[in-house]
Formats: C-alpha cells, sequence, structure tokens
C-alpha cells in the first residue's frame, strides 16, 4: 500500500520550536526600528522647526533692514518736511507691522521695539507740522531705539 504524502507532511517537524527562540531577537529587532523611526520624525520635526526659524529670520532682516535704512533718512528730513516724513514713517511702521503678523518670539519682539520707535518719530514729525519745533533729542533716542532693535535682530538672527 502506497501512502500518499501531504504537503503539510512535508513540513519540518521543528519549524514550531525555531519560533519561540527566534521571537527575543524579532522584537528586539521591532523595537531598534520603532526608535529608529522615532528618531528620524524628531529629527524631521527640528529640521522644519528650524528652517521655519530661519524663513522668519531672513524676512525679518529684509524687512528691518530697508526700513532702518529710510527711517534714517527721514528722521534727517523732519525739520523740512514735517508732514511728508509723518507720512513715510507710519507707512514705515506699518510694513513692520505687516511682517510682525507672520513671525513670533524674539524675532516679533525685535520687530515690536523697531516698531514702537518709528511710532516716537512719526510723533516729533507730526508735532513740528503742528508747529512745535523738532526736539532733536527726541529724534536722536528715537533713532538710537531703531538701531537697539536692528541690534537685537541680528542676535536673535
Amino acid at each position: 500500500m502506497r501512502r500518499t504524502v501531504r504537503a503539510a507532511d512535508r513540513l519540518p517537524s521543528r519549524l514550531p520550536s525555531r519560533l519561540p527562540s527566534r521571537l527575543p531577537a524579532l522584537l528586539a529587532g521591532c523595537v531598534l526600528a520603532a526608535s529608529l523611526t522615532a528618531c528620524s520624525e524628531e529629527q524631521v520635526r527640528d529640521a522644519a522647526s528650524d528652517a521655519a526659524g530661519d524663513a522668519a529670520c531672513s524676512v525679518a532682516r529684509e524687512a528691518m533692514g530697508q526700513v532702518a535704512d529710510q527711517a534714517g533718512a527721514v528722521a534727517d528730513r523732519i525739520g523740512a518736511d514735517p508732514a511728508a516724513a509723518e507720512r513715510e514713517l507710519t507707512a514705515l511702521r506699518d510694513t513692520l507691522a505687516a511682517a510682525e503678523d507672520n513671525l513670533g518670539g524674539e524675532t516679533r519682539a525685535r520687530l515690536e521695539e523697531a516698531r514702537t520707535a518709528l511710532d516716537g518719530l512719526a510723533a516729533e514729525a507730526e508735532q513740528h507740522a503742528e508747529g512745535t519745533p523738532v526736539d532733536r533729542a527726541a529724534v536722536q533716542r528715537e533713532r538710537e531705539r531703531l538701531s537697539e532693535a536692528v541690534q537685537g535682530l541680528r542676535e536673535v538672527c
């Protein structure tokens, strides 16, 4: 009599006994893979955060540099045409305010400081337009505040 061999009968009898001995190694491999994936996700988050911070600093530096240069020139003209100086300083302040909307933390704080200095310069221009003599000391203080804000931004970024 011939015996038929089924596919299930061909499996090695040692298969069930090998699985328990390999299980710890398999689990260790899964844990290692999971921890490497977690590190990679954290690194990706850090890289994305760094890139966003760099972009914010780039925008802030560009806006602040242009505004500071223009504000210095306008401040020199407060005595000659105070109404025009006030309009220009207000526009520069609004430029910084728009840039602030997309920023946070120290970068935003430095732009706020610069905006406050521009408000002070615009107030001096407005007062002179109304007939009050230009307070050169006040103009100088606001220019220094603006310079300090620019320097503070350089330190932050």
